[in-house]
């Protein structure tokens, strides 16, 4: 009778060890924008991400894009900017924040340095908008500089001319430094880089995120993140846990693979596969992970300071 008793025991014990056993998802499709932010997951372009029988696929959309797409259900995991899901979160998208990846790849560069931001009154600066813009003029008005959108350069001000893309400030910094003028441009990394091989005499007059620890503190800032929808999380956690793993090793995959990048970026048709990728630019690119519950605060006082939003502890995974 015992040995009854005890075989049962360990029969309704295996079943309910089964039964409990998460179950893995048959598809998964992560997006991100094309840009920086997709070096976030350049090791998982490359080699791909196994988890058991589930089909990971990638998805590289413009940058424009990303947050309507985040919106749709088909989307499980995504790479977007850090104000984007945070704005997306408060309108009523069950998200979460999983991990920061991005933190600052932006620089003011021109025809020389300058020895403080003070210098740059009186001077034209092209961004472009969104983030970047934000940030310029966060950086601008914590440090008590006016500044003003004007086509043309203000006295006692700075000059903020708002572009479409890098594409367009590339050739008139280039033009500019041929007439011998004093302009200035907000590049992001690779796209310094890129600059800097066209325009040699290009030159990183200010790095903002130097000027952004400055005023806060923080290392940087978190620009770029990982988010993941509630419902997927909540019922494939293991799944979530194995992809952040994987992502921790891509800070060290992006410096040993940078000649390889182009390639890796060209079989997904990324604008990225145009870029030339340095230790340098690798660097300043400022990629690397760290989990939602160790940036909490800084991402709260980012997302703030930007874009005026309060953001509660349900956000973060």
């Amino acid at each position: 009778m015992k040995k009854i008793i005890l075989f049962l025991i360990i029969v309704l014990g295996l079943g309910l060890s089964s039964c409990s056993k998460e179950k893995s998802p048959n598809e998964v499709n992560v997006y991100m924008p094309d840009g920086t932010p997709a070096l976030a997951l350049a090791k998982m372009l490359d080699e791909g991400f196994t988890y058991e029988d589930t089909k990971t696929n990638f998805h590289i959309v413009q940058a424009s894009e990303i947050a309507a797409r985040v919106g749709q259900d088909s989307c499980d995991l995504a790479i977007l900017p850090t104000t984007a899901a945070a704005t997306l979160y408060q309108a009523g998208k069950d998200l979460k924040l999983a991990s920061v990846n991005v933190f600052g790849n932006l620089f003011i560069t021109g025809p020389k340095e300058v020895s403080a931001l003070e210098d740059l009154k009186g001077k034209r600066i092209l961004t472009t908008g969104a983030t970047t813009l934000q940030m310029v003029e966060y950086v601008l008005k914590n440090n008590n500089i006016p500044y003003e959108e004007s086509g043309e350069a203000v006295e006692g001000k700075v000059s903020i001319s708002i572009m479409n893309d890098a594409s367009e400030i590339i050739p008139l910094l280039k033009q500019s430094i041929m007439k011998n003028t004093e302009l200035y441009g907000v590049l992001g990394e690779p796209q310094v880089t890129k600059a800097q091989g066209v325009i040699p005499e290009l030159k990183i007059a200010v790095d903002l995120q130097k000027e952004y620890k400055s005023i806060t503190g923080y290392d940087g800032y978190p620009q770029a993140c990982l988010i993941v929808k509630d419902a997927f999380v909540n019922q494939y956690r293991g799944y979530v846990d194995a992809f952040l793993e994987v992502l921790e090793s891509n800070s060290f995959y992006l410096n040993q693979n940078t000649t390889k990048l182009p390639e890796v970026f060209k079989k997904h048709e990324s604008n990225l596969a145009n870029m030339t990728f340095t230790a340098d630019t690798i660097q300043r690119c400022n990629v690397r992970l760290e989990r939602s519950n160790t940036v909490k605060d800084a991402v709260k006082e980012y997302v703030k300071s930007l874009i005026n939003k309060d953001l509660d502890d349900t956000f973060f995974l």
